[in-house]
């Protein structure tokens, strides 16, 4: 019995440091709260089916922060759903269809509005109208500039605008409840997967083809030289991520994307500790095919 209690303790006090060690690699992921948003609506308009679309602009984590919200006026309910574009797209991407999977984009932020969803859109950092940040570099230019700051900088601060505009939202619904949901596409799934691991708040999670393979063989794919791109590693690692999950999470993946393989997701899968968790593969790359909109939507609304 007391080898029994023996061991018991030794794989709880492995559980707690391993927690512990996690816990500190994403410490750059945290944040103060604000208590002053400097809030402007830049444009409102109404639609003819009475949709409302906002462009707002607050103050972020460490600069101002432009995002969409389009609230329905049919259907209306107290659920809010990010939705997080990829690597060098913007929150235009899903408005304005201006490729196919720019058109798969708009066609879910449609149907999400038509169930009674209120959308947030915003531009993750360097992206988009926040491109003057980067003096309008593309993101993609960080990698073979080595220059890691910007990398980093790439997805903390847009993790903890997220956060910002959370706190924001709940400033203006006082004391009515409501819900925030994530959906993110390729880099946008890794962030929601990033968020999913600091935050409480968030209801469900879905991520797109989130990035899920070697750190290592991505960031040196994008011009990192091999030291750099082991530092990006230890930083962005997927399986820091996995077992620090909070929120029910789902994760729709291509069988042929080369930016991870069916193990990888997999691997990352199986290490996520919370039961309510789902993983769906397609046969395609990292465009998935419509089907993955009604998988979205299916997903979020789980009881």
């Amino acid at each position: 019995m007391r080898k029994i209690r023996t061991i018991i303790i030794l794989f709880g006090l492995i559980f707690i440091s391993t927690i512990s060690f996690a816990q500190e690699k994403i410490d750059y992921l945290s944040y103060f709260p604000k208590v002053e948003y400097n809030a402007k609506v830049a444009e409102s308009n109404t639609s003819d089916d009475d949709t409302i679309f906002e462009k707002m602009v607050i103050d972020g984590f460490d600069s101002r922060v432009p995002f969409y919200v389009i609230k329905p006026k049919i259907n209306k309910t107290n659920k809010f759903v990010f939705l997080l574009h990829g690597l060098t797209g913007s929150k235009e991407n899903w408005v304005n269809p201006t490729s196919s999977l720019s058109t798969k984009y708009v066609k879910l932020k449609d149907s999400l509005v038509s169930i009674g969803y209120n959308v947030i859109i915003p531009d993750a950092k360097y992206h988009g109208e926040r491109s003057y940040e980067a003096d309008f570099a593309s993101p993609v230019s960080f990698f073979a500039t080595q220059d890691l700051q910007k990398i980093v900088n790439l997805y903390s601060t847009s993790v903890k605008d997220v956060r910002v505009i959370m706190d924001y939202m709940q400033s203006l619904a006082k004391e009515e409840q409501i819900t925030f949901d994530v959906v993110g596409y390729s880099m946008g799934g890794l962030m929601a997967i990033y968020l999913n691991s600091v935050d409480n708040r968030l209801n469900r999670i879905v991520a797109c083809v989130a990035p899920l393979g070697s750190a290592l063989k991505a960031g040196m794919s994008l011009g990192l030289n091999e030291e750099n791109a082991k530092k990006v590693e230890e930083r962005f690692s997927s399986e820091i991520y996995a077992p620090l999950q909070k929120a029910p999470i789902t994760l729709l993946m291509g069988t042929k994307d080369n930016w991870y393989t069916q193990k990888e997701a997999q691997d990352f899968y199986d290490n996520i500790e919370i039961k309510d968790k789902k993983l769906k593969f397609y046969e395609s790359g990292h465009y998935l095919p419509e089907e993955f909109i009604s998988d979205v939507i299916k997903s979020l609304n789980k009881k």
